[in-house]
Formats: structure tokens, C-alpha cells, sequence
């Protein structure tokens, strides 16, 4: 039996093992995934008016209000949010690619490609100070990645869920004092990794073709993921006067997480599930001020701290006569725990507008390796079978070791709107800025990434039916600090409109955005791409 070492105890921890000891709530590998692709629409993701505004996050619109609802997502607020029922109904679509040159050849090599699709709806019932509705989802991703000089790997990445929320006036207190807010959610994620061959032509490399599916290379590695997050919330808010709302929420989430690799002769699990089977709280306060009548504020900030337990399962031929190389037992043990500030204030001069935000995050992960008296622990049954002959050769992970892992985030901005004479538009620019740094054992510090951008938008009303819009941004990135040939600079556009009829009570708001981005390092192979996003919303009151 020939045996290699090759995989690190990372990737064994299967797909999910992250969300338990790095994320309080779910939507994290679809949002990683976002990430890499540079899709995301946070934090204005219910706003397509803004999106087409070169994405400006400052300036006041219905979603982007400073308010418990609009700024904190705290479900207290949904009763005052608007002054009607509505019913909004969200969709959009985009795409990302990248290549590089095969230096000294003049073809080109696809080092990324993906594209997502987003449907959304969010229903309010207001009626007597008391609201009651439902949020929902449906997303789906492709990520396809180089995994070698002739193999890519293609990820699909499908995020469904569901929140359900009532809120109204808290019972024997005077209305529009006190508020309650009760929520249910259920998320589910499920991704799948399929291990295929570059397509070659003349012209170069390609992931984003459908080149030969092969078989994965080491069967310890999970290819399938899927995590289960569901959960509920109860909030309580206390209005002290016009000057100071307050809100309190907890929340109770619980994960289940399941990874496998499944072949002819193979099968390999990794199951991981809250220690205690117990769901973990998530504790959030949120501020909401004003200070006279021309300066609003908002502060909102939650901690959360949470433990779990990984178990693993194995099995494979052995090849003729012999007996199935089998084991299952403790893979490791994970805490993870964090925290959130943000903080927005809005500063009203007649018809100029001053904004800024800051915003911060803490993760922390630690993996536990299971004790080395454990007869069950994967260590154990990685030194059975190194020593075990006549087995089919077989590519081993790492043993399962000690790591700590420390991720530290902030962002700021800060910019002006301004309201065109006669109510005809908006006009705005904002600087923002961003810093994310991961350190920990074994690895160390690094990788730090640094950004900035400068984004500036307008919105024009054309007729009393229709307002255009459009915007420009420009983006400096690093994706690193700490080392070089890592800078990257973008040009972005942003057109969007937004139809009303007269006397409608709907309207429809649509965005587009295309961006061109290159390597900013004088690197012959001259990295490059380009990503494109389409965004509608349909808004109804009634």
C-alpha cells in the first residue's frame, strides 16, 4: 500500500466547519462566494434606487433610512417603517470573469468566471400600529476556479431561507412607546464541487467551458455541503422621546452542517452540530437618535459566542479479499465566537445632506484537536492505516492539529448628497475606505487587505413618470499589504430609472453596472476582467 500526505486539515474540515466558529447567523459560504466573484450588493442590497446611483450607502431613501428597520435590520421597526402595507418583489442577475496572459504566448488563461441569480420578496401587513409579514430568497452562484495547471474546480452554490416577523405595540404601555418584535428564520445552503478539465484551444485556457468532469483526487475531502440554520428572535424597543430610541433583540440560532464525498467504492462524512445539540445566542442592541431636527444618528452592535463538535466517517475497498478500510469517530471540537458595530450619522442643511458611517468586526475561531488518548479520533485512524498493508494507495489529509484564527474588519465613509432645485433630483459623492486583516497560529499574520473608493452618482426626474440616473466609481484595492504584486485599481459605471405612474400606487426601479479592473503591479501576464450586474425591483402599496 502506497499512502500520501497531501491535504491540509483546512479543506478537511469540510465546507461548513467555518460557519459554526465564524459567523453568528447563516448565508456565509453563499456571501464568501459573492465575495470572491465581487457581486455583492450589501449594504444597500434592498435599494436598486442607490445601486444605480454609482452605489452611494449615504443618501437618504426609503431603504436606507436611519432607522431600527432600514439601518439595523432590528424587527421593532417594521411597523414604522412605512406608512402602508407593501409588498416588494426583488430579481437580478450578474457575472464576473477574469484572465491572464500565458507570457511569453499571446493566448490567455481564464483564471475566474461565475455568475449569480437573486429572488427575493419582502411583505408587510401594517395596520394599527401592529405589522406582521415575510422575507424571502431564493439564490443561486457559480464560482469556477483554477485548481491546478490543467483542472479547475466548479462550485454551485444554491441559498434559499425564509424570516417571519411580527411586530406592533408592546400590551398596558402607551401606544408608540414600546414595541416588541417577534421573528422565526429558517436558511438553508447547499454547494457543490465538481473537480473538471481546462478546455484548450489557440486561443488559451478556459474554466467557464464544460471540460471533462474527473474524479476527485483525494476522497477524505468533502465535494458536497449542505448546512440547515434555523432560529428565532424576540425584541423589545422604548421610545424616551423624540431625541432617543432604544432596542434590545435576542436571538437563538442553530446549525447543522453535513459534508460528504461519495464515489464507487468510497464514501467520507463530515457532520458537525452545536455542542449540546443546544442552539447558541446572539445578543444585539441598537440606538437610534436625533438631535433637534437636523441630525440623525445610529448605532447598533451585537456579540455572540458559540461551540461545536465535528464527527467524521470513512469507508473504501481494500481492494480483493481483504476487509473495507473503515473508521468513524471525534474529528475535532470548535468555538468560535465575535462581534459587530455600525454606526451611521446624517447631518440635514437644507438641501445638502452630510453623511458618515463606521463600521467594525471581530472573529475569532479556534479548532481543538481531539485528545490523543481518543481510540476514535481521526489522528488514530491516520497511523492505523499509514501502517496497514494491502489497501489501494490512498492521498491522506493532515493530521487534525491545534489553530487559531483572528479576522479584524473596519470601514468608514463618509460624502455630501445634494437636493436639485424643484424636487428634480439627487446629486451625491462619497469616499470609502476598508481594511480586513486575518492573523492566527500556525499562519500568522497576514493576509491584509486595504481599499478604497470614490463613487459619485446623480438622479434626474426626466418626466412625472420617469427619473434616470447614473453613476461612476473608482476603486484602489490591495490585496494584501504585507506583500507585493498585489494591487489592483477598477472603473465602474451605473445607469438605473425608476418608473411611476401618475396615481400608481407601484412603482419599478431598475439598475445596471458594468466594471473593468486590472492588475496595477506591472506584471507582463497583465491580469484583467470585468464584472456586470442587472438589478429590478417592483414596489407596491396598498
Amino acid at each position: 500500500m502506497r499512502l500520501r500526505r497531501r491535504v491540509g486539515v483546512g479543506a478537511l474540515l469540510g465546507m461548513g466547519g467555518w460557519l459554526f466558529i465564524a459567523a453568528p447567523a447563516a448565508g456565509q459560504i453563499f456571501d464568501r462566494g459573492e465575495q470572491s466573484l465581487g457581486l455583492t450588493t450589501d449594504p444597500i442590497s434592498r435599494s436598486t434606487r442607490l445601486y444605480g446611483m454609482g452605489r452611494l450607502t449615504l443618501a437618504d431613501d426609503i431603504h436606507n433610512r436611519i432607522a431600527m428597520w432600514d439601518f439595523a435590520l432590528n424587527p421593532v421597526g417594521i411597523a414604522d417603517a412605512d406608512t402602508s402595507s407593501t409588498f416588494e418583489a426583488l430579481t437580478g442577475t450578474g457575472s464576473a470573469s477574469a484572465v491572464t496572459d500565458l507570457f511569453p504566448s499571446v493566448a490567455t488563461r481564464e483564471v475566474l468566471a461565475g455568475r449569480v441569480v437573486r429572488t427575493g420578496m419582502e411583505g408587510w401587513r401594517r395596520a394599527g400600529g401592529t405589522a406582521y409579514g415575510v422575507r424571502a430568497r431564493w439564490d443561486g452562484l457559480r464560482l469556477d476556479q483554477p485548481s491546478a495547471t490543467d483542472t479547475e474546480i466548479r462550485q454551485r452554490l444554491a441559498n434559499p431561507s425564509v424570516d417571519i416577523a411580527l411586530n406592533g405595540d408592546m400590551p398596558y404601555v402607551k401606544p408608540g412607546r414600546m414595541k416588541y418584535a417577534l421573528t422565526l428564520f429558517y436558511d438553508y445552503q447547499t454547494a457543490n464541487d465538481e473537480l473538471r478539465a481546462l478546455v484548450y484551444n489557440p486561443a488559451g485556457q478556459y474554466i467557464s467551458r464544460n471540460g471533462a468532469t474527473l474524479t476527485p483526487p483525494n476522497f477524505f475531502i468533502p465535494d458536497q455541503a449542505d448546512i440547515t440554520t434555523r432560529g428565532g428572535s424576540a425584541a423589545a424597543s422604548y421610545k424616551f422621546g423624540h431625541w432617543l430610541e432604544a432596542a434590545l433583540l435576542g436571538r437563538l440560532v442553530g446549525i447543522v452542517e453535513s459534508s460528504t464525498n461519495s464515489g464507487g467504492r468510497n464514501t467520507s462524512e463530515i457532520t458537525g452540530k452545536l455542542r449540546g445539540d443546544r442552539p447558541f445566542p446572539v445578543g444585539e442592541g441598537t440606538l437610534i437618535g436625533h438631535i433637534g431636527r437636523d441630525i440623525d444618528w445610529g448605532l447598533d452592535g451585537s456579540v455572540w459566542h458559540s461551540s461545536a463538535e465535528e464527527r467524521w466517517a470513512f469507508t473504501t475497498s481494500a481492494g480483493i479479499g481483504q476487509n473495507p478500510l473503515a473508521g468513524r469517530g471525534k474529528l475535532d471540537e470548535l468555538e468560535g465566537r465575535g462581534s459587530d458595530m455600525r454606526s451611521r450619522v446624517r447631518w440635514v442643511l437644507g438641501s445638502l445632506e452630510l453623511g458618515g458611517s463606521f463600521n467594525t468586526s471581530f472573529r475569532q475561531g479556534v479548532v481543538f484537536p481531539p485528545d490523543e488518548s481518543d481510540p476514535t479520533s481521526l489522528n488514530k485512524f491516520l497511523y492505523v492505516v499509514y501502517n496497514r498493508p494491502g489497501a489501494d494507495t490512498l492521498a491522506l489529509p493532515d493530521s487534525v492539529a491545534y489553530q487559531h484564527i483572528e479576522d479584524r474588519v473596519w470601514q468608514a465613509a463618509g460624502g455630501f448628497s445634494w437636493h436639485l432645485p424643484g424636487h428634480r433630483g439627487l446629486a451625491g459623492a462619497e469616499y470609502h475606505a476598508e481594511q480586513d486583516e486575518r492573523t492566527g497560529i500556525p499562519i500568522g499574520l497576514g493576509p491584509r487587505m486595504k481599499e478604497w473608493d470614490v463613487r459619485a452618482g446623480v438622479e434626474y426626474r426626466c418626466t412625472p413618470v420617469l427619473t434616470g440616473r447614473g453613476g461612476y466609481i473608482y476603486t484602489s484595492r490591495n490585496q494584501d499589504d504585507l506583500t507585493v504584486q498585489n494591487e489592483y485599481l477598477s472603473n465602474a459605471g451605473t445607469l438605473g430609472f425608476t418608473l411611476r405612474p401618475k396615481n400608481a400606487i407601484w412603482n419599478f426601479d431598475t439598475a445596471y453596472s458594468i466594471e473593468w479592473w486590472r492588475a496595477d503591479y506591472g506584471t507582463p501576464a497583465q491580469p484583467r476582467g470585468s464584472r456586470q450586474q442587472l438589478l429590478g425591483q417592483l414596489r407596491w402599496q396598498f
